[in-house]
Parts: C-alpha cells; structure tokens; sequence
C-alpha cells in the first residue's frame, strides 16, 4: 500500500510539475562581450528576414540585456561592432549571447537548434579545406588533385551535406530554420525543386518577407532560363542619359554579359578569361557587355582601369538587373544570341570558353 501511495504521489507531481510548465510569454536576452569597449553604447536587434530593426539597448560594462514579446520567431542579428556580432532566433525564453562567439546562441530550443546547424555546416566546409590539403599532399599533379577532389566533392561531400541540410529543413518547416537550410540549399535544386520545399514551409514562414523575395528571385530565373528571350532594362547615366540592355543584346551578334563589381574578387579573377575569348572571337562577331551591380559607380571606374577592361560597361545598375534575372551572387555571366535568346547562364572559367567556343565555331 506503501509502495503505491508513494508512486501516485510521485506521479501526481510530476503531472503537476509538467502542466505548471507554461510556454514562456516573454524573452530575455541575457547578452556578454569580451571586454569593456562598448560600455555606453547602444546595440540593436536586426531582424534579418524582415530587414527591420526589432529593439534596442544600452551595453553596460560588458553586460546588456533585452526584454520584450515575440509572436513570430525569427531570425536575427546584434552587429555591436565589426568584431563583436551574434546570429541567433529572437524567440520567447531566455536566451544566452555571447557576441564573441557569433554562431553560439543558447538556452531556447530554437537556439540550441540552430547553434547544432551552424556548427553541422561549419565542420563540412571545414572538410573540404583540409581534404583539399590532403591530396595536395598526396600528389604533386594539378590535374591529378582537381580529380581527387572532384570526386571527393560530388561522391562523398555532397550527398552528406544535402542529406544534411534536408534534415534540418524537413525538422523546422514551422520556424525561421527551416529557412535558413532551404537558402544553403537552393543552389543545388532546380526552380521547380525549390517551390516544392517552399510550399512544405508553414504558412507564417512562407509570408516572411525573406520566402517572398525568394520566390521572386526564382520566377525570375523562371523567366529568364536558357531558351528564353532576354528580359531588358534600362539604367540612367550619370549624365542623364540612358542605357538599356537591349542597346547591345539582340544585334544579330553573340553577346556575354558579366555582371560583376569592382569590390567582388571572383568577379576580377574571370575578367582575364573574358579578355582571352573576347580577343579570340571578337573578330567573328562575339561581343562582351560589363554591367556593375551592386557597387559605387567610381569603383567601379577605377576598377575598369586596372584591370584593362576594353569592352563597354553599363555602370551604376544597382538591383536592377539582379532582381530581372534572379542573381543573388556574382559574378554571373549570361550568353545571349544574336536574337537576344538566352543560351547559357552562370558561365565561368573552362565551362565559358567551352560555350563560347561552341556556339561560334558551329555557327
């Protein structure tokens, strides 16, 4: 009887115990920095889905704290300084910052979560740098090594990290995570792959403006796919005038158009390629079009001089073109036919010449 009693009571309490367990209604951030330099100044929290600014507060000491209500997780930064920043879930509970360790938020479920994911893909872009030096050390061959890597990359490396990134997604479909693996994994899937994980997001996360310019971008690449004719626009110069695409794509000529900034290094790193196949086949009627997005205009400028840019540039393009055409990085070079068809997107380096080499000779 003894032995009875004493387990319903136990039972009791512990039923007690779990329904006295509330959902937390608020959140606490309870945030340090290394050392005093802040002391004074005012931080911000920065929603990065929805480009806003969410709360603020003074650092005291190496100390601050932020108390408020969320209805919606989501997803957020605290910039204090170059050095000194943190990505975390702004949801309700108490939540534990450290901004000297920018990918370790704790003490809320979504944080755990999201701290595990951070760290998950950190360790796997790891890999590839030190598998990278490991058959460098294997074989003095360049070749021999882009093939060892290669088949690291698309045989081991890949698979892991897509089942990865599919995993995180499919367990946070209702919360701001499930975002951020669909944006690690986007580039691997086609349009239509990318509007079906879309639709598995829950409402709430589907209407966040971050999923809403997703889906933007990718029916711009909808329309703008290989096969379709070019989509044009027109920037304002800076002397007034304008200049449209279509002033130099649909002429009757093969036409590459790089989209580049001076600040972006890959960018500068394809500038000698396009000089190499500009020079070989310009004569047989290639054209080659520079469009500076994303970048001031006498950067720009500068750029084109020390790096010898003779073909002609579209400056100042801004967001224009990148939204028209889904680019969300750089460069991004597209093939264009003597009627303005789109013929290839996303060219670089070995797979450029190729196209070109291609398109020109069997013409």
């Amino acid at each position: 009887m003894k032995t009875n009693f004493l387990f319903t009571l136990l039972t009791g309490l512990l039923l007690f115990t779990a329904c006295s367990e509330k959902p937390a209604t608020t959140y606490t951030i309870n945030g340090t920095i290394p050392d005093n330099s802040l002391d004074g100044q005012m931080i911000y929290i920065y929603n990065r889905d929805g480009k806003s600014s969410i709360d603020s507060t003074n650092v005291t000491g190496n100390t601050f704290t932020f108390t408020g209500k969320m209805d919606t997780p989501a997803y957020c930064q605290i910039t204090a300084s170059r050095e000194y920043y943190v990505n975390f879930i702004l949801e309700n509970g108490t939540i534990n910052l450290d901004l000297s360790k920018p990918i370790s938020p704790s003490g809320t479920p979504l944080n755990e979560e999201i701290a595990s994911f951070f760290t998950t893909q950190d360790s796997m872009q790891n890999l590839i740098g030190s598998k990278h030096e490991e058959f460098m050390k294997q074989t003095e061959d360049k070749e021999e090594q882009m093939k060892l890597f290669q088949d690291f990359f698309n045989q081991e490396w890949k698979p892991a990290y897509l089942a990865m990134l599919e995993g995180f997604f499919n367990k946070n479909l209702n919360n701001p995570i499930g975002i951020r693996a669909l944006h690690s994994i986007d580039s691997y899937l086609s349009p239509n792959e990318v509007k079906a994980k879309i639709a598995q997001l829950s409402e709430p996360m589907r209407n966040t403006p971050d999923m809403q310019d997703m889906i933007q971008r990718f029916e711009a690449i909808e329309k703008t796919a290989e096969g379709k004719p070019f989509v044009d626009f027109t920037i304002e110069t800076e002397d007034g005038s304008k200049v449209s695409l279509s002033d130099y794509v649909g002429k009757g000529k093969y036409t590459l158009v790089d989209f580049w900034a001076s600040w972006c290094g890959p960018c500068r790193a394809e500038t000698p390629v396009l000089a190499e196949v500009y020079n070989q086949y310009k004569a047989k009627g290639l054209e080659v079009l520079g469009v500076a997005v994303w970048d001031d205009q006498e950067n720009t400028k500068k750029a084109i001089e020390e790096l010898k840019i003779t073909w002609p540039q579209i400056l100042n393009a801004g967001e224009t073109p990148t939204k028209l055409y889904g680019i969300n990085g750089i460069p991004h070079i597209i093939l264009f036919g003597p009627d303005g068809t789109i013929v290839a997107r996303d060219l670089r380096g070995d797979g450029l010449k190729a196209k070109v080499k291609e398109v020109i000779e069997t013409k």
